[in-house]
């Protein structure tokens, strides 16, 4: 199923750090930014960084008239990233990781993350994609790494994201698409995992503990992706989800649950649900 990103991040609107690509320094001391694009070195001259609570934006621009940019947390889950170019009238194509077990065709390690020098430290490497949703359209290959300060912001949801164990493993995710059908709000909710969840929230919710089934009204949906047939797998599913709080803005709340493979019968626990995420305005 494609989904549409609400991205839950504060777009930059002012050059937060600028730098120079700079050989002779010592990479383990000074900020830097390095990227491969295609098979070509790209001098990455300009970069700015924001986190909100545990989330994180980093662009970078290069001389060469790439730009690319990362969303991620602080567990080092990558959520998105894409390259574009960095004029309106440049030619160079939009292109973005999978959307679907980004993991899977895309390497985001989160090396260090230095909270009292508020630098953060990244590696990667995979493709990127003209079509998120198809491997199977044009792509390119980019790697890099960089090391860069970040500006702290007050996130507008403090303590925003879900968490969960999926068979005894943390597991840290973020609403990142929202719909609405007959008054039942949907908030999908992934990172790059082959996982992902979406808590219903029905227009008359109110707080308090529901238990669940397949066909529940109120209910934690959980998929996982199958690599083979590069589509979702629904998984059936029974458990609790208890709201704590509903307001104009944003749920929160726990949940638990058992996920059955709609045709295997394999099982998977989900444990130690928390929730808070924002509710979309539609």
């Amino acid at each position: 199923m494609t989904k549409i990103k609400l991205i839950a991040f504060v777009l930059f609107t002012a050059l937060i750090s600028s730098c120079s690509s700079d050989d002779s320094k010592d990479e383990s001391t000074e900020s830097y930014f390095n990227l491969t694009y295609n098979n070509e070195v790209k001098t990455v001259t300009t970069w700015e960084a924001l986190k909100q609570g545990d989330h994180i934006e980093v662009t970078g621009t290069s001389t060469q008239g790439v730009a690319i940019d990362f969303k991620f947390n602080v567990y080092g889950n990558l959520y998105q990233s894409f390259t574009h170019g960095a004029t309106a009238n440049s030619d160079l194509p939009y292109m973005e990781a999978s959307e679907n077990f980004t993991a899977n065709t895309f390497t985001f390690t989160l090396e260090d993350l230095n909270t009292n020098d508020k630098t953060v430290q990244v590696k990667f490497s995979g493709k990127v994609y003209e079509n998120a949703y198809d491997l199977e359209s044009e792509s390119v290959i980019i790697s890099g790494s960089f090391k860069v300060s970040y500006k702290e912001i007050d996130p507008l949801i403090p303590g925003q994201g879900t968490f969960a164990k999926i068979d005894g493993k943390d597991w840290h995710g973020l609403s990142m698409s929202t719909s609405t059908t007959d008054g039942v709000k949907m908030l999908n909710i992934d990172n790059d995992s082959e996982y992902n969840f979406a808590i219903t929230l029905p227009d008359d919710s109110q707080s308090g503990a529901h238990t669940f089934t397949n066909n529940s009204e109120i209910k934690v949906a959980f998929q996982k992706y199958d690599v083979t047939t590069k589509e979702y797998v629904d998984y059936e599913v029974s458990g609790t989800i208890t709201y704590t709080t509903i307001s104009d803005y944003y749920v929160a709340g726990t949940f638990s649950l058992t996920a059955t493979h709609p045709t295997n019968g394999s099982k998977i626990v989900i444990s130690n649900g928390t929730f808070k995420e924002g509710i979309p305005l539609f």
